[in-house]
Order: C-alpha cells, then structure tokens, then sequence
C-alpha cells in the first residue's frame, strides 16, 4: 500500500524556503515553486512520493531547536584584508581566508550569472581569487538546495567546511546533514529578512531597462560611504559604466530596509533571539559609537566608523577555533550580548514592516515590478529627488558635512 505525501507547508510563515526538503528527496518528487508574490515553496509531486516523510523531518524550521548561547562577544575589523570590500568591518573576509589558505573551503551567497541574469545562491570556493564573490551583503533570498549535497560529501572526505548564510540556512545544513561535524563551522548572519528572488531579478530588470545590462550589482558600496547605496555595473551598446543608487531613490532598496518585502517567516523568525544556531554570529556593530566611547580614540585607530566595524558572538567551541585559529587577521575588542543588541534588534526580536506590506506587496502581485516602482516614487515624491542629490555628493565632504 503507498503511504500518502505529507503535508510540507500547512502555513507559509511556517516555512523558511531553504530547499534542504527538496535535497533530501532522492527520487525527486520536490521542486520549489514561486507563490503569487514570487516567494519559494517545495511542492511534492504524489505521483512520484513514497510516503517515507524524509522531507518533513528534515525540515528544521519546523521541528529543529538547534541553538547555542553567546559565550563572548567582541567588535572587531579585519587588519588583514581590504575592509572597503566587505559589508562591515571584514570579519567574514578575515577569516574565510584564513580558512581557504589553510586548505579549508568556505561556502556563502554569490550573485551568479545566469543566461546574462544574477541569481543569488550558495557556492562553494577553494581558492584565494574566488573569495571576493562571496563578500558583501546580499539582501535577497539565495538558493541553497544545490549546496547541502556537496557539503555533504565533501566533510565525508574529511574537508574543512565554513558555511555562512542567515540563521535558518544553518540550521537547515544541521538538520540536513543529521550529525555534527568536527570539520563544520558555521556562521550565521544578523538577519532582518529576504526578499524573494523574483523581486530582485525584477528590479534588475528594471535597471537593465534603464541603464544597460546588470552585470555586476554590489548592495552597499562603501566607496560612497556607509549610507546604503547599492553599485550596478551597466552594459549599454558595448559601453560599461557604474550607475550609484542612494537607497532613498530605490525602490528595493527602502522597502528592503523598512521590511516591507520579506517571507512571510521573517515576521516571526524563531531565529531572531539571544540562541544562535551557528558556532559564530557576524553584523554591523550598529551604535558602537554610543556603546564603546573608548574605541574612538588614539590608542585604536584601527576601529573606523567611516569603514565600517563588526560584531562578533561567540557561540559554541568550533566558534572559539574559528576566532582563535582563523580570526588572526582581526583586531577584536571585548564586548558584551547586551551591547551588540542595542541597535541590532534582530537579536532580540523578529522585524516589524514600517509600512502598508499588504498594499505595497498586492500591487506587485497584480501588477509587477513597474508598478510596484512607480507607486513608491509616487509616495516618495521629493524624497527621491533629495537621495538622488545625496548620492551625487564625494565622499570626502559627506565626512566634513558630518563631522
């Protein structure tokens, strides 16, 4: 007698989207479809399912507990890499190269290109050149049910694995991978939430419509300073050229930023709390400013504001190796949960839209991205005219300007 497919996802904030479901299936009766709003979720095919549940058990947003309390926390900048080319202060940088050069691999989200399109999803780099791909933030769904197979097989082979990726994609790893690996570290990212895939390749299509093919996109450049503005690299009739876009003026981009556009899942993340599931947690120190005075000082020039700084927790004994043994490159100072917390709320609570989600989220399930685009600039009115003028401003004297 065939047992009865089992029902994956009875509600969608019950669902994270990480394919780790669809991965577990080996004869592959899972795919992960695009809801109305572009957002991800598996669907099993009962003509092919046997009934043996493997993707409900696997799933460890709904049935995992995987979680670990800050042992020590710290602010910390790399002194080893180009910290202008990371999101904060370069602690991800730091260590995955340290980690690579010591014959490890690290895996993390890449914009990957695709039929001349950048699709976000997980990758896995061996090599020192090909780091710089997963640096960066990425405020976007990535991809991840082509990755846990390959990490699989490759701590089977005994090598040194570094995963990064929000905390519900750590614990997917976990759960998918049934057992704990001495050769597994893990890093879980302060997260406030994922647009969905489809929302970010229609914004790029928009720009691409605007200003020439998106080839390369960079979420926060910090070439222009540590406000937000996102770096598109354009091809136009053979032509490239860099196009700057302060986030006032992107429509993404601020609905990103008042939550207004993540999985239903994100407003009522079980992983936006004190218990981390990854051995290390990494974000912007937001407010270090008001909670170390002391680093501002001439006795720790090293910590820039300007450049941007991280913080660190320290969560499990393969997240004091990976500070100890590969945080070498870093320059750390003790800090405390409490302090990091102040203004990363994540740490203590799911994100709130600041804003109509409903509306906002309907008109794009209606009417498409355009629409979408042009109802924020509608609402925006001279705002967008203001962080268009922003975006235009150097550097040097946004810093006067701010001093």
């Amino acid at each position: 007698m065939k047992l009865a497919a089992p029902i994956l996802v009875e509600k969608k904030e019950y669902c994270c989207g990480c394919g780790a479901c669809k991965a577990a299936c080996k004869i592959n009766a899972i795919t992960m479809k695009r809801d109305e709003y572009g957002f991800e979720f598996p669907v099993i095919d009962e003509s092919k399912c046997v009934g043996c549940k493997k993707c409900k058990d696997v799933c460890a947003y709904q049935n995992s507990n995987n979680q670990n309390k800050t042992d020590k926390a710290f602010a910390a900048v790399s002194k080893s890499t180009d910290v202008m080319q990371s999101a904060s202060g370069g602690v991800f940088a730091s260590v995955a190269a340290e980690f690579i050069k010591d014959g490890g691999i690290a895996a993390g989200c890449s914009l990957e290109s695709n039929d001349g399109r950048l699709e976000p999803k997980h990758i896995i780099v061996d090599k020192p050149d090909d780091l710089h791909k997963l640096l960066g933030s990425k405020y976007v769904h990535s991809d991840t049910s082509e990755i846990f197979e390959k990490i699989k097989q490759l701590l089977s082979d005994n090598k040194n694995i570094l995963f990064s990726g929000t905390p519900c994609q750590v614990d997917a790893l976990y759960s998918y991978l049934g057992k704990r690996y001495d050769n597994l570290y893990t890093i879980d990212l302060i997260c406030h939430g994922v647009p969905s895939k489809k929302m970010f390749s229609d914004y790029l299509s928009m720009l691409s419509n605007k200003y020439g093919l998106v080839k390369e996109f960079v979420f926060r450049d910090k070439q222009k300073g540590l406000t937000f503005v996102s770096r598109a690299l354009c091809e136009n009739n053979g032509k490239e050229k860099y196009k700057y876009i302060q986030y006032g003026e992107s429509s993404y981009y601020s609905n990103f930023l008042r939550c207004n556009t993540y999985r239903e899942c994100c407003y009522s993340c079980k992983y936006a709390n004190e218990n981390r599931v990854g051995d290390m947690t990494i974000g912007d120190f937001w407010g270090i400013k008001t909670q170390h005075p002391e680093l501002f000082d001439s006795n720790h020039s090293e910590f820039d504001s300007d450049k941007g700084i991280s913080c660190i927790l320290q969560n499990t004994e393969q997240g004091k190796k990976l500070i100890e043994y590969y945080g070498k490159g870093l320059s750390l100072y003790p800090s405390t949960f409490e302090k990091i917390e102040k203004e990363n709320k994540q740490l203590s609570e799911p994100s709130v839209p600041k804003g109509n989600r409903d509306e906002i989220m309907n008109i794009y399930k209606l009417k498409g991205y355009e629409e979408f685009d042009k109802y924020f600039m509608k609402q925006e009115g001279s705002a967008v005219l203001v962080s268009k003028l922003k975006s235009k401003v150097p550097l040097w004297l946004k810093k006067i300007i701010k001093n």
